[in-house]
């Protein structure tokens, strides 16, 4: 009898704590809460009209700044931040809340950030895509027009925040200080969070850089690759005809 009670809490108990299709792979393997959108079917998700302005995502990205868009040009950090960000994308922390990706201009850093972005967009999540200038642009208006606590908690609460351009010059003063708010909540509180970045841990404010390097919940992959922009219109063209014939 005892045994019998036992079961039926630790039924009730995991009835409470997974939100996973009972039975499903993540069910058992304790994922649920990651992968919730993978094993359960809520058609009502298709059916809301979806603004991607209001989650900051331009819409002509929507085509252009996909997975099946991206191109691999054979490096092996590219192929790292590919599977990295396509893991956040489907919605599978276990490697970690946090993704940051950084690397010098040009190397596909913002492809793939509103990749994962667009992914957890159309599956009926609140996103927040945003070049960290246009956020603090954006929060320092709030205090205009008295929206600010209001704009702060949308950015800390997001079930999936895009911090686009992290830069050395988001360190100091009023900017760091917000940064580091946004940060340190979403770090507390185990928020998925994106990052790009083309400055160097040590140019970040310290408790920032600190929270992105964290190995319990983050993952870092740093991009080594040339500007993909400035290199050669044929070489480019190449590149897209062998990554066509691999995927075929």
């Amino acid at each position: 009898m005892e045994t019998e009670v036992k079961a039926e809490e630790a039924k009730s108990t995991h009835e409470r704590t997974s939100v996973a299709e009972t039975g499903s792979p993540y069910d058992i393997l304790g994922c649920g809460p990651r992968l919730k959108r993978l094993t359960t079917w809520e058609p009502e998700r298709w059916e809301k009209p979806k603004n991607p302005l209001a989650a900051g995502l331009p819409p002509l990205s929507q085509e252009a700044m996909r997975f099946h868009t991206w191109q691999d040009r054979g490096s092996l950090s590219l192929m790292r931040a590919y599977h990295a960000a396509k893991n956040i994308a489907r919605g599978n922390l276990s490697w970690g809340n946090f993704l940051v990706l950084a690397g010098p201009t040009g190397v596909g850093k913002t492809h793939l950030a509103l990749a994962v972005a667009w992914e957890w967009f159309e599956d009926d999540f609140t996103v927040v895509f945003s070049r960290v200038d246009d956020l603090l642009d954006d929060l320092r208006r709030g205090y205009d027009d008295n929206t600010y606590h209001q704009k702060l908690e949308r950015i800390r609460r997001c079930s999936l925040l895009v911090l686009d351009d992290l830069g050395a010059e988001h360190a100091k003063d009023w900017a760091g200080e917000k940064i580091d708010r946004i940060v340190d909540w979403r770090y507390v509180n185990r928020m998925p969070l994106v990052v790009t970045t083309n400055a160097k841990r040590e140019d970040l404010a310290p408790r920032v850089a600190s929270r992105l390097a964290d190995r319990e919940c983050s993952v870092v992959v740093q991009i080594d690759a040339e500007d993909y922009r400035t290199r050669d219109t044929g070489e480019k063209r190449e590149e897209g005809k062998r990554d066509k014939r691999t995927r075929s």
